[in-house]
């Protein structure tokens, strides 16, 4: 028999709301998950389980879900915990078109109007969390010490983006969030002469 709750039983027995002889003949072995909150590193894969489960549920094909879409799951702070977790994914998988990928507007349902808690529209009207900017003030931070000049950063994100996509310049420029012909034309850019390789050339379609 596996029992399970969100109270804390041995307070709700002292407290007389809860019968003491049901919680002796239960508690054999406790097993205590912190909330979805505490765990945020456990998300990327119960979001990958989930899209199985529901794109399956739903005859759905997509792509994935974005690395932004995956930065709003993890900064969330999921007061209703795994259940909001599975409400949110399969939202999103209805949501999203066909073949494509779950953006972060696939995954949030609000009323017309009224931004997340956590959340901000920028000067462009997209929807920003607090803890990206904290996250990018301290990245920003750290890029200053090193004294490395921009030019070779930016340079070395582009080619990081290509390597972590596999090549794919398309892949690449999503985790940019930028398009194709502007990660095209910023790697030519940054290296006079540099030539794609065919297996960039073939991954661009």
């Amino acid at each position: 028999l596996v029992a399970a709750t969100h109270v804390d039983l041995q307070a709700a027995v002292k407290a007389g709301r809860f019968r003491s002889d049901l919680f002796y003949r239960l508690n054999i072995y406790p097993v205590v998950i912190p909330p979805l909150r505490e765990r945020a590193a456990d998300i990327p894969l119960l979001v990958d389980d989930m899209l199985t489960r529901f794109c399956a549920r739903h005859a759905r094909r997509l792509k994935g879900i974005t690395d932004k879409a995956l930065r709003a799951l993890r900064s969330h702070s999921w007061p209703g915990n795994i259940r909001e977790l599975e409400n949110t994914i399969e939202r999103g998988v209805i949501l999203a078109p066909q073949d494509e990928w779950i953006e972060v507007e696939h995954l949030f349902a609000l009323p017309f109007g009224t931004p997340a808690p956590e959340d901000a529209i920028n000067a462009a009207g997209s929807l920003e969390h607090s803890a990206d900017h904290e996250a990018l003030d301290a990245l920003c931070d750290t890029l200053l010490a090193t004294g490395i000049p921009l030019e070779s950063l930016e340079t070395r994100l582009l080619q990081r983006a290509v390597e972590r996509a596999r090549g794919n310049l398309a892949g690449a420029a999503r985790l940019l969030g930028m398009t194709r012909p502007q990660l095209n034309y910023r790697l030519k850019k940054g290296a006079p002469g540099r030539e794609l390789s065919g297996r960039e050339l073939s991954s661009t379609g």
